[in-house]
């Protein structure tokens, strides 16, 4: 059924950072950039952030990577690839304010290692920069409070996923006082906030991508009540009607060889379809609203799947309770 006013989706738009996740493979970054197109459509000045290093938005709109560097898409709708090794020296510069003294002291032969071996520095770095993005005062737009309305955070798989929304706590407890410690809890506030902070979860309609699905939901601890939606990516549209199932007997006995082929695929649509109808009743067990996404069959999904993405987001999707 069409999403109501006041739906998930509405919701999710109204916070200001979207943390999007889900098993490795599902469609995270194609959620992300339709969940984009649909608010910049509304008038929000969006930027989709890439984390852990990859690069690939903007290839998919056919532009060159700008890769740290924020990159227009369209109009209201931005990109970055945030790196955690540009994140790092751009806040310790932040910190030391001379880049001769980071150098001197950061990036010897005997402190570089030691840094990158810090547990959950490249994670809370990149949430940092999360953090100054969302309270980040717009250059030359006039009449804007902020920068942007909006973030989505094209977050790492599963586990490494948990790990850096639980950075910023985590830094925390290793520090317990200093500019790190004072840092990662200004961090923690911004993510652990469920008014201004949502995690959307992707799933795929298929045994193991539900399962582990599951699994991350569990694991979330806390963050379970952030958790605003669950997307069920690559939905299949079609359906048979319900008497099908009563009738095939029948039409194979006269069918003939094309009839046949006909029939074969039929059954694999409606072994589909019921696979999709209990991933859906798995996922919506969990207590979020689960959201279908239909499946735009395209190797890589450029600016028209995207649109078509963002269509069922604004209306067309399905949800479930």
């Amino acid at each position: 059924m069409p999403l109501p006013p006041g739906s998930a989706v509405d919701a999710l738009l109204a916070r200001r950072v979207l943390v999007v996740t889900g098993k490795g493979g599902v469609g995270k970054t194609s959620v992300s950039l339709a969940l984009g197109v649909l608010a910049a459509r509304r008038g929000m000045r969006t930027l989709v952030c890439e984390t852990s290093g990859a690069d690939n938005v903007c290839g998919r709109f056919g532009l060159t990577s700008g890769g740290y560097a924020v990159t227009q898409l369209a109009p209201d709708l931005y990109s970055m690839s945030i790196r955690p090794e540009a994140a790092i020296e751009e806040y310790l510069l932040r910190m030391l304010r001379f880049r001769k003294l980071y150098e001197m002291v950061f990036r010897n032969r005997v402190m570089a290692p030691f840094i990158d071996a810090v547990p959950g520095l490249h994670d809370l770095v990149q949430l940092g920069k999360v953090f100054d993005l969302e309270r980040e005062r717009p250059a030359g737009l006039v009449g804007r409070r902020r920068a942007w309305d909006l973030l989505v955070i094209d977050a790492p798989a599963t586990g490494h996923g948990i790990s850096m929304l639980t950075a910023p706590r985590g830094m925390m407890r290793l520090t317990r006082a200093g500019p790190f410690h004072d840092n990662a809890r200004d961090v923690a506030a911004l993510i652990e906030d469920p008014a201004r902070t949502a995690i959307v979860l992707v799933s795929l309609p298929e045994e193991l991508p539900v399962s582990e699905t599951t699994e991350l939901y569990g694991r979330l601890g806390n963050f379970q009540a952030q958790v605003a939606c669950v997307v069920l990516n690559a939905v299949e549209a079609g359906r048979l009607p319900p008497t099908y199932p009563s009738l095939r007997p029948a039409l194979a006995a006269g069918a003939n060889p094309a009839g046949m082929d006909a029939l074969a695929l039929a059954d694999a649509l409606l072994r589909r379809v019921n696979a999709q109808d209990h991933a859906r009743a798995s996922l919506a067990r969990l207590g979020p609203p689960v959201l279908d996404l239909p499946d735009v069959d395209a190797p890589v999904l450029g600016p028209t799947q995207l649109d078509r993405l963002a269509d069922a987001l604004g209306g067309e999707a399905e949800a479930t309770r």
